[in-house]
């Protein structure tokens, strides 16, 4: 059916995002650093309120609790895992792929790093949530081993049966989920967020790099180098919060 004249949107009407979506994000993005600067079982809807300069009715028009907050910020969370480590099938994983998107997904780590050093708690917290955390971390398990089956296939890992890549994606989910909560506490808080974020993506290859073919690890550990490298000279300056 053709649109009429009256309920047509203008082009810049469709470009624009509504006055609600706006505060929607900027209540999100909000919560998210607030999130990450203390524990979020800490921060109220109130601080958020105040912090996003808006009234706590007008917070809970778009979120009835703060629990609604954090699962509003899940899609997010788990997109930004799955697609770094997920390849269609028969793709070759080059090194440089497998640097970038291990790079890739060690961001998101580190962005949305309140939710990965309190899986547990938030969990426990929101049952809702929890089913949707044990969901993420079986998911990404399987990716994990299906990745490590797809080097194997390629020639470029040491073929292991299939416990035994079980066994390694297993490892390597583990390390890559409390990889945060470490770095909060014991890393060295003069190292810049380019060295931390190449700090996890070595920690989590540390796991596979005895399976991996010498010429191949070698790659991967030089794409690494240079892409952290290119990083760091272009990366603008920023106040460290």
């Amino acid at each position: 059916m053709a649109k009429t004249a009256a309920n047509r949107a203008l082009p810049e009407e469709r470009d624009i995002p509504s006055k609600g979506a706006a505060t929607r994000a900027l209540i999100m993005e909000t919560a998210l650093g607030l999130f990450n600067e203390e524990n979020a079982s800490d921060v109220s809807t109130n601080q958020i309120a105040a912090e996003a300069g808006i009234s706590p009715g007008n917070l809970y028009y778009y979120f009835r609790n703060k629990e609604e907050i954090i699962r509003a910020l899940f899609p997010a969370i788990r997109d930004g895992i799955a697609e770094p480590l997920t390849y269609p099938k028969g793709e070759p994983i080059s090194a440089e792929r497998m640097a970038n998107d291990y790079v890739s997904a060690i961001e998101v780590l580190w962005r949305y790093r309140f939710f990965f050093s309190d899986l547990i708690g938030l969990g426990q917290r929101d049952p809702e949530l929890g089913a949707m955390i044990q969901t993420l971390q079986d998911d990404t398990i399987v990716t994990m081993a299906d990745m490590y089956q797809d080097i194997m296939d390629q020639g470029d890992m040491v073929p292991v049966g299939q416990k035994t890549n079980e066994l390694l994606a297993l490892n390597s989910f583990l390390v890559w989920f409390s990889w945060v909560s470490f770095m909060d506490r014991a890393s060295d808080p003069r190292k810049k967020r380019e060295q931390r974020l190449a700090d996890g993506a070595l920690a989590c290859l540390a796991i596979i790099d005895p399976y991996l073919k010498p010429a191949y690890r070698t790659a991967v550990h030089e794409a690494l180098e240079a892409l952290m490298n290119r990083r760091q000279k272009t990366k603008p300056k920023t106040r460290r919060r």
